[in-house]
């Protein structure tokens, strides 16, 4: 059993822009974000820096990205 739960993803309303990048990138926001919520100038950071690295106009191929993170969280046994 986790040590902090989750809160809900309308909790701190004054997120609800940063929920939008993780539901771009990943399709949902993950449980580890939901219980930063209770900081949530971390939440905004980490959505920030999210943003930046899935930026469409970065150098890098959107594709490769994918893959890379792909790769990485099976390295890792994570299945984000």
């Amino acid at each position: 059993m986790a040590r902090l739960q989750p809160l809900p993803i309308d909790a701190v309303p004054e997120l609800a822009d940063s929920w939008k990048v993780y539901l771009k990138a990943l399709g949902f926001v993950p449980n580890s974000v939901l219980i930063l919520q209770r900081k949530p100038k971390l939440v905004k950071a980490l959505a920030a820096m999210a943003a930046a690295v899935w930026d469409p106009e970065g150098e890098v191929p959107f594709s490769l990205k994918r893959l890379i993170a792909h790769i990485a969280s099976k390295a890792h046994g994570c299945s984000y």
